[in-house]
């Protein structure tokens, strides 16, 4: 899976690098979640997007993840949290509060779409080789009333590139991982938990580009790539402020 490509692109037809700090470490955490999970699951959950530094917390988003067969939907909604209430201000101004993330496995093609401007982006995700991916048993804890498997996975990419999550898996859930937690390589950790697991099959309309809306031109993507690097740079500050 790669979602993530999808917010690259839209970086890459601005500038270099440019990406938006709310969408691309917790979507690339929910894409490789939902790999270790297997393609085979099919379930809707609530996903909420947590940082924590030495003990504190800061809740950045109450997104809902969908999966069916390996597709994958991953809706963004930033969470009403007091020290970033003037940062989502900005993004509800310029329509960018709810972006929703789309990949379909069969067919290999990402697409994010702009709810606030009836807009999408369309990509083809990249194959790459596969990652390697090592298992550590660490531990059996209770997470809201699951007793869970708790491990270590440790990804080593083709460019040996390595990327460690601990996942807690609920053993009453057939494996459910309820909550990971990635290290950002800044003392800072990014936790998601699951919750409000749904296990019926989600409606295919989630799964497709809702009628009337228009393709972004590379322009477009541009602009937003723009804005959200810039949106990155002062959410980075706010957050290291609110965990210091």
């Amino acid at each position: 899976m790669k979602l993530i490509i999808l917010i690259l692109t839209i970086a890459a037809c601005a500038i270099t690098g440019a990406h938006g700090q709310l969408f691309d470490t917790s979507a690339a955490q929910a894409e490789l979640v939902a790999t270790l999970m297997g393609t085979g699951r099919v379930f809707t959950a609530n996903m909420t997007v947590k940082r924590e530094k030495d003990g504190k917390q800061v809740t950045l988003a109450d997104n809902v993840m969908c999966m069916r067969n390996g597709d994958l939907r991953l809706e963004h909604k930033p969470a009403e949290e007091a020290s970033l209430v003037k940062l989502m201000a900005k993004l509800k101004k310029n329509d960018l509060a709810e972006v929703v993330s789309i990949f379909l496995s069969k067919t290999n093609q990402a697409y994010l779409l702009l709810p606030g401007k009836h807009a999408y982006l369309e990509s083809s995700a990249e194959k790459t080789a596969a990652s390697h991916m090592d298992s550590k048993f660490l531990r059996t804890e209770t997470v809201d009333s699951h007793l869970c498997t708790v491990r270590r996975i440790t990804v080593t990419g083709a460019d040996d590139s390595c990327q460690q999550i601990v996942i807690w898996e609920a053993t009453d859930l057939q494996g459910f991982i309820i909550k990971s937690k990635m290290d950002r390589g800044d003392n800072t950790d990014e936790i998601l938990i699951f919750t409000g697991i749904r296990t019926e099959k989600p409606d295919d309309a989630k799964f497709t580009v809702p009628t009337g809306y228009r393709k972004l031109n590379v322009g477009s993507a541009g602009d937003i790539a723009e804005m959200m690097m810039k949106f990155d740079l002062e959410l980075d500050a706010a957050i290291a402020e609110a965990l210091r």
